[in-house]
């Protein structure tokens, strides 16, 4: 019997059309608007989910982190003040775009980034994306995998060992798909 995971609205395993993840991330540039946008257009384009990025600036970056981009191009000039620039959602704005989501016929899924973010997103999402940079962050695996959902890893420029670890912590933490 083939592996089968549910993501969503979709039931998926090898040999399944592919579950398609509409990456939105934060290029609403803070407008719900322009977001529930975003959504419509990734239906409209056939994806099964909008995917966002939820997380707090101050839980992400040090105030003091250089720029590692042109400046030229984005003025901002910390790592801290860019990643402020878009955390402008809170809880409302997140129920409001997993209600979009419903209401339109496409599954909604946002990255937690720490485990306020994945409480936050726990009762709104089908199953978790956890990005590669987290990839060994054991407490957020601990935390998404307690929340009893499907649970989808990024591994990009990853160990074997790393992915490994990480499957292991999940495990470990109750997850089971």
């Amino acid at each position: 019997m083939k592996p089968r995971i549910h993501l969503g609205s979709r039931v998926v395993g090898a040999g399944d059309t592919p579950y398609v993840i509409a990456e939105i991330g934060v290029n609403h540039d803070g407008s719900l608007e322009t977001a529930k946008l975003l959504i419509d257009l990734a239906k409209n384009g056939g994806a099964d989910a909008a995917k966002f990025q939820t997380y707090k600036a101050e839980t992400l970056a040090s105030k003091h982190s250089p720029a590692y981009w042109d400046t030229t191009k984005e003025a901002t000039r910390s790592q801290y003040e860019l990643f402020r620039k878009y955390d402008v959602f809170g809880p409302d704005e997140y129920k409001e775009l997993a209600k979009h989501c419903a209401s339109v016929g496409i599954d909604f899924v946002s990255t937690p980034f720490d485990d306020a973010a994945a409480d936050l997103l726990a009762p709104l999402v089908p199953f978790f994306k956890v990005a590669s940079a987290d990839l060994t962050n054991t407490p957020l695996l601990r935390r998404v995998a307690r929340a009893g959902k499907p649970v989808v890893l990024s591994v990009g420029a990853s160990t074997l060992e790393e992915i490994d670890g990480a499957l292991a912590t999940l495990r470990a933490a109750g997850a089971t798909s």
